[in-house]
């Protein structure tokens, strides 16, 4: 890249990039490796989580300073936490034209003024239903993200001066308090981005940024971070300053058009790892923003400057006057009007501090509690009723992989309306499978499938082979040789005791009598003289038997 009114401290940077291959040891960020499967998300909770995994080695294979990739997709930017100072906080103050903000609360931390060097001490982010505010560091414990993109440094400039010895002493302690606090998200240090040649404060310098910036890259060398060089979008390589209409009329704080190249480069100078978080057990709280006004005083503000207003259109029409203007707290802006493209129709306006009319011509009043930030003013479109025919539009097309969905965008022919459509991931297309180890008699085998679209190998047990069961020999065994065997001796079984009877007394049962015949019953025949009855002799008792 030309990069004029460098010097010397451009061929340090330079020298930088070029030996980014080489890998330090490291001290400060835990390691990872990159790989091309990369997890989705995210993503968040209202206690630290005990982590228990161990950051893996880091990725040599990736320059410090992030060459060009394919498009990452929006997906990207989603998991990736922005944190920085009021031209960070501007990424949720933009929407792409699709209508969707670059960056919102959930993966937002800009402070307003903010330097480096408030990292570690600056308690400046809320959550929903706590009312205490958090460093960063601690913040970041909390939203447990995947990757961090951090840009820090424009309130830190003043002056000429190219020794930056103290810069990088504060951002590599803010960095570690981050990396101790979340040791698993991917740091990536954002350039400070170009001045404006025509810039309210004078005493900033573009020696000074170029400097700081040679000093960030080799920050990130010897740490293991990585560097993003927005740089080579935002600044023109004719003039060594921030190109045409890329900053406000204050000359540091980058416009919607400078934005939108930002997040496009982002997304093009993606950084793609393993998801390296440990499983979260607990729910990550919903982010609530920085408290406005949190930083009172402007460092790099000039005393009795005007507060920036930018008046910017969402698709579907545009603002006919002057849209960049410089206005006192209190003071009112020129008349600006938003005019409907043909199929839409004006919506309103809002304000990012302040309020807005209804009507499609307005006079905004500046805020008196306004900030270096300054004030955007966006007006919004609808579409009138109609059936949307949508077609593609042409080079963004994000294909899916076998693990990542896709994007294209469309485009309705009638209104103009744009918005991305999510492309499903293939899944793998594996391969019939090769045999890797044959299986063996009660020991598996291994079958290796690969994947046709991107390689990835996976592999699966086969099924052992049967045991061999013997069988027996036809032929007789032979006759065995008959074992000696004592003779016993003779067990002598002795008599059972018997157990005599009780004598018992005889018992006498008589006989019985004889019986007789019975005496036949005569009967008497009338005689007619009775005769007297004869006597008969008595029977003899029969002799007891003595045994």
């Amino acid at each position: 890249m030309k990069c004029p009114n460098w010097g010397k401290i451009l061929a340090a940077a330079a020298l930088c990039a070029a030996l980014c291959a080489c890998s330090k040891p490291q001290d400060v960020l835990p390691d990872h490796i990159a790989t091309p499967e990369a997890s989705a998300t995210v993503a968040p909770t209202a206690a630290v989580v005990q982590a228990t995994t161990t950051p893996a080695p880091t990725d040599t294979t990736v320059p410090t300073i992030l060459p060009q990739t394919a498009d990452a997709g929006r997906s990207y930017v989603d998991d990736t936490l922005f944190i920085g100072d009021s031209n960070t906080v501007r990424y949720t103050m933009y929407a792409d034209d699709t209508g969707t903000a670059f960056s919102t609360l959930k993966n937002n931390i800009g402070v307003v003024s903010m330097g480096v060097g408030s990292i570690t001490t600056l308690k400046c982010e809320k959550f929903k239903g706590d009312s205490t505010l958090y460093t960063i560091p601690d913040a970041v414990a909390k939203l447990q993200p995947k990757r961090i993109i951090i840009g820090f440094g424009s309130n830190n400039l003043g002056g000429s001066s190219t020794d930056a010895t103290k810069f990088i002493a504060q951002y590599r302690e803010g960095l570690a308090a981050i990396t101790k606090a979340w040791p698993y998200a991917d740091i990536i240090v954002s350039a400070i981005p170009p001045l404006d040649q025509q810039r309210d404060n004078t005493n900033l310098t573009m020696t000074q940024v170029d400097a700081y910036n040679a000093a960030l890259v080799t920050m990130c060398e010897e740490n293991g971070y990585k560097f993003l060089n927005t740089a080579e979008v935002l600044r023109d390589d004719a003039t060594g300053w921030a190109k045409k209409d890329y900053t406000l009329s204050d000359g540091v704080h980058l416009s919607k058009e400078a934005v939108t190249a930002y997040f496009t480069y982002v997304r093009t100078h993606a950084y793609v790892t393993q998801d390296r978080r440990p499983e979260s057990t607990v729910v990550i709280p919903e982010p609530d923003g920085v408290p406005l006004g949190l930083i009172s005083s402007d460092p790099i503000a000039v005393r009795g400057a005007k507060v920036p207003v930018e008046f910017v259109a969402t698709s579907g029409g545009s603002i006919s006057g002057s849209t960049s203007q410089k206005v006192k707290k209190g003071g009112t802006c020129s008349t600006v009007k938003a005019v409907p493209n043909a199929g839409w129709k004006f919506a309103g306006w809002t304000a990012s501090l302040g309020a807005a009319s209804s009507s499609s011509s307005l006079s905004f009043t500046v805020p008196s509690n306004a900030d270096a930030n300054g004030v955007i003013v966006t007006a919004h479109f609808e579409p009138d009723e109609h059936e949307h025919e949508f077609v593609e539009v042409k080079d963004t097309r994000i294909e899916p992989t076998c693990l990542e969905y896709g994007t294209v965008k469309v485009k309705c022919t009638i209104c103009g309306k744009v918005k991305e459509k999510e492309l499903p991931a293939l899944g793998h297309d594996y391969d019939k499978g090769v045999i890797t180890l044959q299986p063996q008699p009660g020991v598996a085998g291994v079958m290796t499938y690969t994947c046709q679209r991107c390689g990835y190998i996976k592999t699966a047990p086969i099924e052992p082979l049967p045991t061999a069961t013997p069988t027996a020999s036809p032929t007789s065994p032979p006759s065995p040789t008959p074992a000696v065997t004592q003779t016993p001796e003779p067990v002598v079984t002795p008599e059972p005791i018997t157990t005599p009877e009780p004598t018992q007394e005889p018992v006498i049962t008589p006989e019985p009598e004889p019986t007789g015949a019975p005496e036949p019953v005569i009967t008497a025949e009338p005689a007619p003289d009775p005769e007297p009855p004869q006597e008969t002799e008595p029977a003899s008792e029969a002799p007891t038997e003595v045994p």
